[in-house]
């Protein structure tokens, strides 16, 4: 995180570097209480274009919340790749804001204007604003503090002593500044507010008064909630999940997890207090979160491997990757995408005829080399039908030699193909230049358990389907005592 400038009616830039793109442990919440709260996640494809046709497709999860009150919803993409809450402003006249819905403040009892240091703001006095960059856009805003409440059902308590936990939890926990004094004397003359639930937290938000056509607007959600470190955000009453575990003391576990569906056949989710047993085959194992004081969720790689060949990239030990609910590609450092791109092509091959739809090419059944990660405690594997997807091939249409091309063509088609999806990324240090970004590919594979208190994060097979869970639970028994080689 860049942070520049602190000067009344200041501009605070802050570089998130991914692609859409805490407290003590001491701090961290007693394991003895409630269970968790679960937030179904709907999933977005969005095409991309080529010259005339579209040549692949990204796709974003995103869920909703409520902030205020009275509650102002809105859709959210939970990002472990940047570290606030921004929301549309209702004062947000562009167009990629008039799009989604805006927030109110003043239609919020709870709001209360602020500073980025929480300092209440005066009125007439010039306002603190935030730069938030996310790869290709950015947005502009001041700050907020009021309460957010996560969707959806709270998973239900497992044990008396659960219950009576929930029952005796207090209202808001935050540092007695003037601002978050007056939110918790409003809080407590609301029914709704007072009940104080588990799924709500008091923290400050940034209410995006710009918003850039890049990459917002073709998108259907309309915020961002980060789940970065504590590093990423400007303080740490920004941060949603450092806040939730401070506040939220009968929280189950201080951790989430997150569950990518493979078809629209499954719904994807995020578990706040702990993770989903059912949604994983394998048990997790466990790797430590490097340099957490960036804020990123990220983890050393210590060889990267081509079926049983060990590249030579990472054998200088500087190898990382960002685990980043925000990014749909398998990003790889700038250097190497042409060498990673040659290894894993030259081997693909298209799925046989009988698993294509007749439109294009399923590369969920690809063939081809596996690509292995070994990082502390595991092995993260892709196989082709994780890291291929659906491009297209130009060729030349079969005419005669010398004749014209029909009218209205040109003499060529393109033919659907399965290719390796990398992105290039080039980052400076302290993250780059060796990093590596596991987007959509990995996190549907492995559900993934971000533990706050200890500063680690968890991986397991995922469970797909009935079909493919039983094949699942098979490869798990095969793998070995010591750390889990994950295929």
């Amino acid at each position: 995180m860049t942070l520049t400038g602190h000067s009344p009616n200041k501009l605070l830039i802050v570089m998130v570097s991914l692609v859409l793109l805490p407290l003590s442990p001491k701090a961290a919440p007693s394991l003895r209480s409630v269970g968790k709260h679960i937030v179904p996640l709907h999933r977005q494809r969005v095409p991309v274009q080529g010259e005339d046709q579209v040549i692949s497709y990204k796709s974003v999860y995103f869920g909703n919340v409520e902030v205020g009150l009275p509650e102002q919803h809105f859709s959210v993409v939970f990002d472990t790749g940047s570290g606030h809450v921004v929301l549309p402003s209702r004062e947000c006249k562009s167009e990629t804001c008039l799009i989604h819905n805006r927030f109110n403040r003043q239609a919020s009892k709870h709001a209360v204007d602020v500073e980025y240091d929480g300092t209440p703001v005066k009125p007439g006095a010039p306002r603190d604003q935030i730069t938030v960059a996310f790869g290709t856009g950015e947005v502009t805003g001041q700050f907020v503090l009021d309460r957010l409440c996560l969707g959806s059902v709270v998973a239900p308590p497992t044990s008396a002593a659960a219950v009576a936990a929930a029952a005796a939890a207090g209202t808001a926990r935050l540092r007695s500044s003037g601002a978050e004094l007056a939110l918790r004397q409003r809080a407590n003359t609301s029914s709704s507010a007072a009940a104080d639930p588990l799924n709500c937290v008091d923290l400050r938000m940034v209410m995006a008064t710009e918003m850039s056509h890049e990459p917002f607007h073709a998108f259907a959600f309309d915020g961002v909630l980060g789940l970065g470190l504590d590093g990423l955000a400007l303080a740490p009453e920004f941060s949603f999940f450092g806040m939730m575990a401070a506040q939220r003391k009968e929280l189950e576990q201080p951790s989430f997890g997150v569950f990518l569906a493979d078809s629209d056949d499954e719904h994807s989710e995020i578990s706040f207090g702990g993770h989903s047993p059912d949604r994983v085959a394998s048990p997790l194992s466990w790797a430590p979160v490097a340099s957490p004081e960036l804020g990123y969720w990220q983890v050393q790689i210590k060889a990267l491997r081509i079926g049983n060949r060990t590249l030579d990239y990472c054998n200088d030990g500087q190898c990382r990757a960002v685990v980043d609910t925000g990014t749909s590609l398998l990003a790889v450092p700038h250097d190497f995408a042409d060498e990673l791109m040659q290894e894993l092509e030259g081997p693909l091959r298209d799925p046989p005829s009988s698993q294509t739809d007749g439109e294009g090419v399923d590369c969920r059944f690809a063939e081809g080399v596996p690509l292995h990660f070994d990082v502390e405690g595991a092995t993260i594997t892709l196989m082709p039908g994780d890291y291929a997807r659906q491009a297209f091939q130009m060729e030349e249409t079969g005419q005669e030699q010398g004749a014209k091309p029909a009218q209205g063509g040109s003499g060529s088609s393109a033919k659907p193909t399965c290719q390796p999806s990398l992105m290039p990324l080039e980052l400076p240090e302290p993250l780059g230049p060796k990093l590596f970004i596991w987007g959509e590919p990995v996190l549907r594979k492995y559900y993934t358990v971000y533990d706050w208190g200890q500063k680690r994060i968890g991986f397991g097979l995922a469970v797909h389907s009935a079909e493919e869970d039983a094949a699942a639970t098979e490869d798990a028994k095969k793998l070995p005592a010591r750390g889990l080689l994950f295929l």
